[in-house]
């Protein structure tokens, strides 16, 4: 088992989250529950590594104190690129997408910093923490990207086929598991350069209120929402493997 502990665990984790999908389709609202599924990484951890491989799994949840300046990054970039991104629909569609007031400001960004940070933080210590750790110490950090990248968008599959109500399914569920894929990419460059969960956990809380929300009352389609937003962040994503080209052979993790 412990040979194979970390396939043994994506089987899991993709078994519960198909099973989870499955039960909320038959609610009215099913999508308002999709936060339940965030916390079945956990859960697959803690069945597999800990309780049937008797492993211990609290060391790879890289929970350690992280430095200011990525700490301050991750909540820099997710809000900057939502403004950026608001500003753009407002221009071109005359919508204001999220933001209206300054108060709704505010309050995103309360709700950013602490719901959907915890909630994040639930679904990062094992993406980006426990996956993150058992790969690289096999792996380079590009392969470990990739691997976690690929698992992690095809794992949100389900929601694209079911949940989001595409015009173009051609278009749009491709765009977004890209999109994912890129996101991955920019979160593991965090957790690798971070060296903690934390600023990881508030980069994706940040994101999916500021950056991933479908905002409200839009009139561009949600497949070009997502080409754009996926051209946005791929560009950032290329800025920081410009700024951060080299992973250090001897670099802690």
């Amino acid at each position: 088992m412990k040979n194979y502990f970390l396939l043994t665990t994506t089987l899991c984790l993709y078994s519960l989250t198909l099973v989870t999908h499955y039960f909320l389709t038959f609610l009215e609202n099913g999508r308002a529950f999709l936060g339940v599924t965030m916390v079945i990484p956990l859960v697959s951890v803690v069945l597999v590594q800990k309780i049937f491989a008797k492993m211990s799994i609290l060391p790879t949840f890289s929970i350690s104190k992280p430095t200011w300046p990525w700490l301050l990054a991750s909540i820099f970039i997710p809000f900057s690129l939502g403004i950026i991104l608001h500003f753009y629909f407002y221009v071109t569609h005359h919508d204001s997408f999220l933001i209206k007031t300054p108060f709704q400001l505010i309050f995103l960004s309360v709700i950013g910093l602490t719901i959907s940070t915890g909630s994040a933080f639930l679904e990062e210590i094992v993406w980006r923490g426990n996956y993150h750790v058992s790969l690289r110490q096999r792996f380079s950090f590009g392969s470990t990207a990739f691997i976690i990248g690929v698992l992690w968008s095809f794992w949100h599959l389900p929601i694209a086929l079911i949940y989001k109500l595409y015009i173009l399914p051609g278009v749009g569920i491709p765009s977004y598991l890209v999109l994912l894929f890129v996101l991955s990419l920019v979160l593991s460059i965090v957790r690798e350069y971070g060296q903690s969960i934390i600023p990881v956990a508030i980069f994706h809380g940040m994101m999916n209120v500021f950056y991933l929300s479908e905002g409200q009352h839009m009139t561009v389609s949600i497949e070009k929402q997502e080409l754009i937003k996926c051209l946005m962040l791929t560009v950032v994503f290329f800025l920081l493997c410009h700024r951060f080209v080299t992973i250090p052979k001897n670099k802690n993790i």
